[in-house]
């Protein structure tokens, strides 16, 4: 039954955050369920039964002044704040949820039959601006996840950071922020470089951190003069021969003695899990042409394959949404 509500639950939680409820709480809490109704737009039976569902996760407490907020969705779900994770919450919602009602078809075809997926319609067309709420996504989980690859690897030895499909300059601003020698350059599609450039330009970082507009799976070269290189939740997206590429041009780019840091949320080597790992690579049969979240083993491989000398595992010292550990290999 757990397993069976598991999408009950995640449209309370999406319901909730599209209405507002979170931000209402914090600016006029705490409510009646008729004084929540009226500010959210709804009649009082169906607000009442969206507090309990609420309440009944955690995300709401009832006092005898009415609903408000609990510290868990006061500090990740009300808009504005450092940590929301309200967008992230909206994109799976409004651009997975329904994509997800065709396993079975998906799962038949192997994800490819009579269809182009998703993530191939997103990044040919390379108009990140006409998607707002994607990136905003990405930047939300993007956020908690660099914070523990922050904490969890050692990046002060390091003198220039190349960030492969950075996105937004998340992991390039919480790494520089961390590492006060560390400079970054963003590599990513030109429209997403754009956005990089105004979030780094807007928090103060423009002298440290650069972008550079390419392609990954289409580039001949990568950028050099990095002693350290990040792939952060972007090979997953792509099949093998396609990822062997990407590591082949990170080694040749990569200065002698530098460091190819890959995060992600890896599978298990005997296939049995995390579930967050094991759904994620689900999530990129039913959106990319060949993706997957591989196990470490799987990346090790590649990477002594590629001609790098050494390979280490490097575990997370608390839990993130983007991944769940690191693979870092040596040239």
């Amino acid at each position: 039954m757990r397993l069976l509500d598991g999408f009950r639950a995640s449209q309370v939680l999406a319901s909730a955050v599209r209405l507002e409820l979170f931000d209402a709480l914090a600016a006029h809490g705490p409510l009646s369920v008729s004084r929540c109704a009226e500010l959210l737009g709804l009649r009082e039976r169906p607000a009442g039964m969206l507090l309990a569902a609420c309440a009944s996760f955690g995300l709401v407490e009832r006092s005898a002044a009415g609903y408000g907020n609990s510290p868990l969705a006061a500090r990740y779900l009300v808009a504005g704040r450092p940590h929301y994770f309200g967008d992230f919450v909206r994109l799976v919602e409004q651009q997975q949820y329904r994509s997800w009602a065709e396993l079975p078809d998906v799962l038949r075809a192997d994800g490819t039959a009579g269809r182009v997926p998703q993530a191939e319609r997103r990044f040919a067309a390379d108009e990140a601006d006409r998607d707002p709420l994607f990136w905003r996504g990405m930047s939300s989980g993007s956020a908690f996840t660099a914070e523990a690859v922050a904490r969890s690897y050692d990046f002060s030895r390091f003198r220039r950071l190349l960030d492969l499909g950075g996105g937004q300059g998340d992991f390039s601003l919480e790494l520089c922020r961390s590492n006060p020698g560390l400079s970054a350059t963003v590599y990513d599609l030109p429209s997403v470089c754009g956005l990089a450039r105004e979030r780094i330009a807007r928090d103060g970082y423009a002298g440290r951190i650069g972008t550079r507009d390419g392609d990954l799976l289409t580039a001949s070269e990568l950028p050099a003069g990095h002693d350290v290189m990040l792939v952060s939740n972007i090979l997953h997206m792509w099949d093998e021969p396609g990822c062997r590429a990407v590591l082949g041009l990170c080694l040749r780019a990569l200065e002698k003695g530098g460091a190819l840091v890959v995060a992600e949320a890896f599978v298990d080597d005997d296939g049995t899990g995390p579930q967050t790992a094991a759904l994620m690579s689900l999530n990129m049969l039913v959106h990319t042409a060949g993706g997957a979240n591989r196990t470490r083993r799987e990346y090790e491989t590649w990477l002594a394959e590629a001609g790098f000398r050494s390979v280490e595992r490097v575990g997370l010292v608390v839990e993130a949404p983007g991944a769940n550990g690191l693979v870092v290999a040596h040239k």
